[in-house]
C-alpha cells in the first residue's frame, strides 16, 4: 500500500517550518538588540564624566541614600520613588572611595578543569570557589 501525504499535512509541515524559522529570526533580532543596547550602555558608563555615584545605601525597598561626586564636590542625596533631596555636601577627606573593578572570570579554564576531572578533589573545588567569591569576600571583609 502506498502512503499518500495529503495536502493538509504538507501545509501543516510548511507552517511548522515557517514558525520555527520565524522563532529563530526573532531570537536573532533579540540578540542583536541586546548587544547594541549593552554596548551603548557600557560606552556611556565607561566614559569619563563629571558625575559619578560613589556609594548607595538602601534604607528601605524604595529609599536610598547615595554619595555622588559632581566635579570635585561630594554630596549626599536621599532618593525615593518620586523624590531626590540634597542632604548635605561632604568634605572630600571624609570619603573613602574604592575602585570597583572586577577581574574577568575565565570560564574556559574552569570547564577544562571540570572536564579533566580535577574538580573531584577538594583543592580544586576550593580553587574554583576562590575564583568566583574572592572579590565578594574581600569587599565584605572591608565593610
Amino acid at each position: 500500500m502506498v502512503f499518500l501525504v495529503s495536502s493538509s499535512d504538507i501545509q501543516m509541515i510548511g507552517r511548522l517550518i515557517c514558525l520555527l524559522l520565524l522563532f529563530v529570526f526573532v531570537l536573532f533580532l533579540a540578540y542583536i538588540a541586546a548587544r547594541v543596547a549593552g554596548s551603548f550602555q557600557s560606552n556611556t558608563i565607561n566614559r569619563q564624566s563629571n558625575i559619578r555615584v560613589i556609594e548607595i545605601f538602601r534604607i528601605s525597598p524604595n529609599k536610598t541614600i547615595e554619595i555622588i561626586k559632581i566635579g570635585e564636590h561630594y554630596v549626599a542625596v536621599s532618593v525615593s520613588k518620586d523624590n531626590v533631596s540634597l542632604l548635605t555636601e561632604l568634605d572630600p577627606s571624609e570619603i573613602n572611595e574604592q575602585e570597583k573593578t572586577l577581574e574577568p572570570i575565565d570560564f574556559k579554564q574552569i570547564l577544562e578543569k571540570m572536564k579533566d576531572g580535577r574538580s573531584n578533589n577538594p583543592e580544586s573545588d576550593n580553587e574554583s570557589e576562590n575564583i568566583f567569591f574572592k572579590k565578594f569576600r574581600q569587599n565584605k571583609n572591608k565593610s
